[in-house]
């Protein structure tokens, strides 16, 4: 079973810390080990959670985001420690970005900008007309057999964006 079929996604409300703090205008998500932990805003009928075409792209662009902390959460351990060692090492770069005045702490930093792999190739992949696009009509209407076959059919073209991303990430780390 891979990590993907693993995963659990799950309202901040049903942990006892209730992470991400996340501002509800913001918006959010968290993920710890396997559970990817989202804000209210997900779930709320006045946020991203009115059922739309819009609020399914919403999702998957921030899906393709938080899926990509996953085999990160691995490479710590499952266990509390090594989820204390994740999520200590995620705060350290944060803090670091933030004690040495660059842009964007959260974001530009190194294990966000990893995670951001799976986001950067759909973002290529759909265009600047995402409503429009074949795969996330199938992915609204829940149809798996389409969406089997969208993926199947930009397999190749996902698999060059993929290695694209590389070229891409070297370009942005050289300018923060």
């Amino acid at each position: 079973m891979n990590l993907l079929e693993r995963a659990r996604i799950r309202p901040a409300r049903d942990n006892w810390i209730r992470v991400p703090w996340y501002r509800y205008h913001r918006g959010g998500a968290m993920t710890v080990g396997r559970t990817i932990w989202f804000t209210r805003k997900w779930y709320d009928a006045a946020g991203y959670g009115d059922g739309s075409p819009l609020a399914t792209w919403n999702w998957l662009a921030h899906l393709a985001h938080e899926t990509g902390h996953l085999p990160q959460a691995e490479r710590f351990g499952r266990h509390i420690l090594g989820k204390a060692r994740y999520i200590m090492a995620f705060a350290a770069q944060y803090a670091q970005r933030a004690l040495m005045l660059r842009s964007d702490p959260h974001d530009g930093a190194p294990l966000e900008f990893e995670a951001d792999h799976g986001r950067w190739v759909l973002l290529q992949l759909v265009g600047d007309r995402p409503l429009a696009h074949p795969l996330l009509h199938a992915l609204h209407m829940r149809d798996a057999q389409a969406v089997r076959a969208q993926c199947h059919q930009c397999a190749s073209r996902i698999a060059d964006l993929s290695q694209r991303y590389a070229e891409h990430k070297r370009k942005v780390l050289l300018h923060t």
